[in-house]
Order: C-alpha cells, then structure tokens, then sequence
C-alpha cells in the first residue's frame, strides 16, 4: 500500500470528496460532491442528494447549503448509493478541504447502516495550501477559490469539491518537500501546522 500511495502522490490521482450535512450530527450527509483527478487532470464529476438517517433538516444547514428537507425526501439513502460511490473511495487517496470533518461523516454515514468502513487514506486541502503557500490571509475555501480566482458556489458539494480538487494539485505540483504520515490514515496530519493561525476554529470550511 504505501508504494501505492506514493505512486498515486507522484502521479496526482485521487478523488476529493465533499459533504453538506443536514443536522449537526455526523451521521447526517445529506449531499456529496465526487471529484476524480487522474494525472493532475479532472476526469469524472458525480453529485448525489443523500436521504438522511434521521428525516430532519437543521435551519442553520439549510441557510448554509439550500437543501431542503423536501428536496432529500425522494433521495437515495447511503446504502443504495454506496457501489456508485466505493470504486472512488476504496484503496484511493481522498481528498477534502478540512478532511476530517469530512471523513468523519463518510465514516458516520456508513456506520449508521453498519456498512463497513473501505480502507483509504485521506489529504486535507487544507494542510496542503497551509505548507505549500505558506503567508496567505485564509485558509477557508471561499478565501482561497477567490485568491487564486476558482470559481465556487460556496457549499454546494461538487463546486466545493470541484474547488478541493484544483487546490490541491496545485499543492502537490508545488514543488514543496511534504513529509507525509505514511502510517496514519490521514497522510496530512501534521503538515502545515506550523504555519497554523492561533485563532479559534470554525464549525465547518
């Protein structure tokens, strides 16, 4: 696995991923943006509306994401979606912008159906921009699709996804020395904290 992972690192091939959720509960997904990148290229988009565990949709979510709880009604729970969504997860790097939150939801998500868990390992966009572009004003998406003028359509999960993916290969084609944790799950863990800003944390990027 690790000489995998290094190839697919050398060859930027992976996947990002984003999720809006409907409550604040982890187990909430409500909609996921897919993006495949093969080669530093974009290959494949796919967008989903997910019905939700638990049939509620927060009002704090909805402001933040326009999904109804009417529009999810008539959606397909994780279960039925997952073998559209497994071949983009299992044995790839996954790519997301605050990557634990959003691994925390896939894993939630599955949890909640007692769908296993696929092995994968995950980069945080974040920690890319931080180590690669080091000195920049923000780190949120928004801040950063504006900097370096990706278009985005703030928490919609393919336009945040599709924003995720064009981030971070321009960290990987940086040129900068990452020192990955090969031994964790999250590769990036670690990296970029230095240039971390004391301030207290967001909910959600």
């Amino acid at each position: 696995m690790p000489q995998r992972i290094l190839q697919d690192l050398h060859e930027v091939n992976f996947t990002a991923i984003d999720f809006e959720t409907a409550t604040e509960r982890r187990d909430s997904a409500c909609s996921i943006g897919l993006v495949r990148v093969q080669g530093g290229e974009i290959t494949a988009t796919h967008q989903y509306l997910i019905r939700p565990v638990e049939l509620r949709m927060a009002p704090m979510n909805q402001r933040v994401h326009g999904i109804s709880l009417q529009q999810v009604l008539t959606a397909a729970p994780l279960p039925e979606l997952w073998p559209l969504l497994q071949p983009f997860v299992e044995g790839q790097l996954v790519v997301a912008h605050n990557a634990p939150f959003d691994v925390s939801v896939l894993e939630h998500s599955l949890r909640a159906y007692a769908v296993p868990v696929p092995d994968f390992h995950s980069l945080c966009s974040v920690k890319l921009m931080r180590a690669s572009h080091p000195g920049l004003d923000s780190y949120r998406l928004n801040a950063l699709a504006a900097h370096f003028g990706l278009t985005l359509n703030h928490h919609d999960s393919l336009s945040d996804a599709v924003a995720c993916a064009e981030l971070a290969i321009r960290a990987l084609r940086s040129g900068h020395p990452f020192r990955w944790a090969l031994k964790q799950r999250e590769l990036t863990k670690g990296i970029g904290s230095a240039n971390k800003p004391r301030v207290a944390r967001a909910w959600r990027w």
